[in-house]
């Protein structure tokens, strides 16, 4: 009996070491987030309703009805450098902010080397709600031809999918929107083109709130475990 109390008193000794740990780990990725700002990572799914591609940069490898998958980057502290009060534009200069796309074997992505991302937003600004992604500066595809432009556009009309020009911290909500429009231009002077529909976005987490989580959920089996043994 002495010995089984004498477990359990170490079981809950331990227990207490790992909260104190547990809560110095939690508050030193908090502490890190702060300092540099959220990145804001959202995944992306989309399908393809347009390819114009005469030259044959793309071999075939994309058609309609492909479905295109990835997801863009942004730091939540990116000042806004538009005056209008009715125009957030947020620039990003440096990885790992940018987009990355891939469909039919292929990669469309920002160049990490020389990121020139753009997120803008627009509260009723001209008439009408905008959400903009554009990616200006992209690696080159494995075949050798040039990736212009990456962008994505949403637009309502009706001015209620957004309340301020703010950088939204979640992704947009697809419905709320009337136009929905996703553009991949390639060659000289963007001479073919991918035209898409967005069809699905998602919050992903950061690593650090992953594993902030899974010291919890451990955590959460370790007193399930000690308290199954000292009953």
């Amino acid at each position: 009996m002495k010995m089984l109390q004498r477990f359990c008193d170490e079981e809950i000794n331990m227990d207490k070491i790992w909260r104190v740990f547990s809560a110095m780990i939690a508050v030193a990725i908090f502490s890190c987030a702060v300092g540099r700002g959220a990145i804001i990572t959202i995944g992306v799914e989309a399908e393809v309703t347009y390819v114009d591609d005469l030259q044959d940069l793309l071999g075939g490898s994309i058609g309609i009805g492909d479905i295109i998958t990835g997801s863009y980057s942004y730091n939540s502290d990116t000042p806004d450098t538009n005056p209008l009060s009715t125009v957030g534009d947020y620039w990003h200069y440096s990885a790992p902010y940018g987009i990355s796309l891939g469909a039919g074997g292929l990669l469309f992505q920002t160049d990490p080397t020389g990121v020139d991302f753009l997120v803008e937003v627009g509260d009723n600004h001209t008439g009408q709600d905008a959400y903009l992604l554009r990616s200006y500066s992209n690696l080159t595809l494995a075949s050798g031809v040039s990736v212009d432009h990456i962008s994505w556009q949403l637009n309502d009309y009706s001015c209620t999918a957004l309340s301020s020009d703010d950088l939204p911290l979640v992704p947009p909500v697809l419905g709320d929107w009337e136009s929905n429009y996703l553009l991949i231009t390639l060659g000289p002077k963007g001479s073919s083109s991918i035209q898409g529909t967005v069809t699905d976005v998602w919050l992903i987490p950061e690593p650090g709130s992953i594993f902030v989580l899974g010291l919890g959920a451990l955590g959460l089996w370790r007193r399930r475990k000690k308290r199954s043994r000292c009953r």
